[in-house]
């Protein structure tokens, strides 16, 4: 059987809408933990939303 990595957690800028790939914070060897950055690097954020909770409404 083949080893099947991690796709790291993606993480959106509620300010700018930049995403980022997760930031490994802990591994048990089989899986990963991820966090988002301390600070968006486009707008100076610190507040940011997991890619499956961002919500973009395009008629705003």
């Amino acid at each position: 059987m083949s080893h099947t990595p991690d796709l790291p957690e993606r993480y959106v800028c509620e300010s700018c809408h930049a995403v980022y790939a997760g930031t490994v914070v802990d591994s048990d060897g089989e899986t990963h933990e991820f966090a988002a950055p301390d600070q968006c690097a486009a707008c100076g954020s610190t507040a940011f939303v997991p890619i499956e909770q961002y919500i973009y409404d395009m008629k705003a």
